[in-house]
């Protein structure tokens, strides 16, 4: 068992995450209609511009618990991958492009909102829900336009103790990362964003001009 960012994983999520690259089967909600793939708005991470910022993915992630449930968003957003560490930022940047276009074309949404979604589990047979994880943007409530599984057994929409299941969400091009936003799983919620996007762009402010493209 290994811990990420003070989080224990289990083999088979560091066995999917070391497989992003190569894709994996994911799940949309039904009635969602197909649409042209649009390009990817991700850089390609091997010539992404340095300097690039210093924070930690927990430093730019949404973490909540809801019962018996910890959930962790990080938004796939270039602009806030920006003000991550290289290593951090090329990863989740990485995971972006992979995942990009498959999800434009699944949710219908030219350029959707990205992120990438975990859920673990505290206790054996935890239940999670996926298309109960919603936004609150400027005061509309959106809910995931389509899912993308990373990890094995994603359907089964069951964990066991210490287990982790890991997927990258779009929600509609409508979600405004650059204001408060609300997380809301079931009767909980979360509004730490407000925080986050500060710390970001504070991180971003630090970055010498001109190596942003923002």
């Amino acid at each position: 068992m290994t811990r990420c960012n003070g989080w224990k994983v289990g083999a088979g999520v560091r066995v999917a995450l070391a497989a992003l690259l190569v894709g994996s089967q994911g799940c949309a909600p039904a009635g969602q209609s197909g649409a042209p793939a649009a390009a990817s708005p991700y850089r390609d991470a091997e010539t992404s511009a340095t300097p690039s910022g210093t924070l930690r993915q927990e430093q730019i992630s949404v973490r909540m618990t809801a019962g018996d449930l910890r959930i962790e968003l990080t938004p796939l957003a270039e602009w806030v991958l920006e003000a991550a560490a290289p290593d951090t930022r090329d990863r989740l940047a990485r995971i972006g492009e992979t995942h990009a276009s498959d999800l434009a074309r699944r949710s219908g949404e030219g350029t959707p909102v990205l992120f990438l979604v975990t859920f673990s589990s505290m206790r054996p047979g935890a239940e999670f829900h996926p298309d109960d994880l919603h936004l609150v943007s400027r005061g509309l409530r959106e809910r995931p336009a389509a899912i993308r599984a990373i990890t094995p057994g994603w359907g089964s929409q069951r964990l066991e103790q210490q287990q982790s299941a890991v997927a990258v969400y779009a929600y509609p091009g409508s979600v405004d990362l650059s204001r408060g936003l609300t997380v809301r799983y079931q009767d909980r919620e979360d509004s730490s964003w407000s925080t986050i996007v500060a710390r970001v762009e504070a991180e971003r402010g630090r970055i010498p001009d001109g190596a942003l493209d923002r």
